[in-house]
Formats: C-alpha cells, structure tokens, sequence
C-alpha cells in the first residue's frame, strides 16, 4: 500500500501504550513514511489529514479507555479511510480479551473508516498481577519487533483482522459498566500525608480529573483508572479509596525496568518466563517477535 502520512492516534496510562506507540512510529519511519502523534491527554484534537489511521489503546475492562470513544465520536467522516487498531494488554490475546476492540471497530465503521488490520500487543502488567523485570525487559523488547511486522504486513497489504469468541462479545459489553465504576474510583482517590503539593498529578492526568484548589487536591469523575497518578507520584501520595487490590505493592515504573535493561546480558528461555496457562499468550507473543 501506498502510505505516505500515517496518524498514530493513542491514550496511554502508565507508559505502555505510549511504548507500543514509539514503536510503530519508529517502524513507520524506517519506511520513509511521514508520521504524526496525536495523544489524547484531554484537549481537543481532530483527527489530522492522513492516509492510514493507526488506533492503539490499552484493555480496560475488555474494551477501549473512553478518551479513544469519545475521540471517535468527535472524529469527523473517514470517507473510507482505512485503520489499523491495535489494542495492548498485559495478557495479549486471550480470552476475556479477545472482543476488547469489537467496540472501537464498529464505531469506527459507523464513522465512515476500514478497518483493516487489528492486533494485540502485550506491555508488562500493571493491574493487578506484577510480571518479574526479566519478562517485563523481554517484553518492551518485542514491540519494536513486532511493531516493523505490522507495519510490513499494512504496506503489502495484508487484510488482519480477527473473530473473537462469543462469550468476550458478552464479557465486552458487560465491561462498560467499568466507565461508569471509573467515575467513582477517581472521585474515591485521596492524597496522603506524604502529599507536597508539587502539582504533578494535576498537570499529567490524561483526563483532566485532578485540580488544586487553595493547595487542596481535589479528585474528580472523569477518571478512567489509568493509574498514571498513584504510580507517577514521586512522594506515593495518592492511594485508591476503592479498589485497592488493582494497585501493584511494589509500584510500577516501565522508566526504571528500561534503565535495568542495559545491565542486563544473559535472558532466559520465553518457556521458563512464561509458564502457567494465565501467561500462554504472553509467551506466543514473544515467540512472534523471534525471541528464543
């Protein structure tokens, strides 16, 4: 295919997305393609001129953040313009997660573009359950790698696209609920006593969902629980009020574990990182990128 301008469109949380962005960007250019980056951080921003749009968004809740819906709602016609979608996951592509783009494709096709290539990407985990550094360090490693097989794949124009099972249509559209429970998780966030009111969390929430008011941090209901805050903030000031057994013990910091990479010679086999069936499409994955 002919691609001369390509529009990375994305919302990143905690740095992943933002990883897998870099990626196709990089991918993109060594191909001499013109590349553009909207992130979508709570400003307004239409859809740019482009030849090929190139949608990426993390899982939450088995479907899109709701900054990717709403962008698509304020995106005007794509006219036939064709799309790349591609979601990141902790998990790849299993099941519940496997309808987790269903939404975005079709809101897409009623706003006039083509799907015609979809794609999970896997970024270490930061919901829930913590991947040990060494899988995190493999994994930030494979997206620049997979990245250049997609973008292979779009130029000679290979159609991808996939079916999901039905039961993740379901899991899917009982996930919307999580928008709304977003709302009450960001309202139920709380600043600390370690709290220094430097202001970072306001000035880096992609949703607009924190102010400081009279040195007062108040906490809105627009949050999406992208978890940027409770992971970003340098003092650990900001703790949940709900949902406590999402956040990681240990934290979370893609910047710190890139940092331990270049120290790193000797990396195990994907089959001694990835063993348990939770962690089989992680380790396909891998195994895709041409890791060992």
């Amino acid at each position: 295919m002919d691609y001369k301008y390509v529009n990375l469109v994305y919302f990143t949380g905690t740095g992943g997305t933002a990883r897998v962005a870099d990626a196709f960007e990089q991918a993109f250019l060594n191909q001499s393609i013109n590349v553009h980056r909207t992130e979508l951080n709570g400003k307004n921003q239409p859809v740019d001129s482009c030849d090929l749009l190139v949608v990426i968004f993390p899982v939450h809740a088995f479907n899109a953040p709701k900054s990717i819906d709403e962008w698509i709602e304020q995106a005007p016609p794509g006219r036939g313009r064709p799309v790349a979608v591609i979601s990141v996951s902790g998990g790849g592509e299993i099941s519940p997660n496997t309808a987790c783009r269903a939404a975005t494709n079709q809101r897409l096709k009623r706003k006039g573009y083509h799907v015609v290539y979809e794609k999970m990407f896997v970024m270490p985990s930061n919901f829930m359950i913590k991947y040990e550094d060494i899988l995190c360090a493999m994994l930030l490693g494979a997206a620049p790698r997979n990245a250049e097989k997609a973008v292979s794949e779009l130029l000679t124009g290979i159609c991808h696209r996939t079916t999901p099972f039905w039961i993740d249509r379901v899991a899917s559209k009982l996930g919307v609920l999580e928008k709304i429970g977003a709302k009450f998780f960001g309202k139920c966030l709380k600043a600390n006593e370690n709290c220094i009111n430097c202001g970072w969390c306001a000035q880096n929430c992609p949703r607009g969902n924190i102010t400081i008011v009279n040195d007062k941090i108040t906490f809105g209901g627009t949050c999406v629980i992208c978890l940027r805050c409770v992971y970003g903030c340098s003092q650990k000031a900001i703790e949940p009020g709900i949902g406590k057994f999402l956040i990681l013990k240990g934290g979370f910091d893609l910047r710190k574990i890139e940092n331990k990479i270049g120290y790193m010679t000797v990396f195990p086999s994907v089959e001694q990182v990835t063993q348990g069936s939770l962690l089989k499409r992680v380790k396909a994955y891998l195994i895709e990128s041409g890791e060992k």
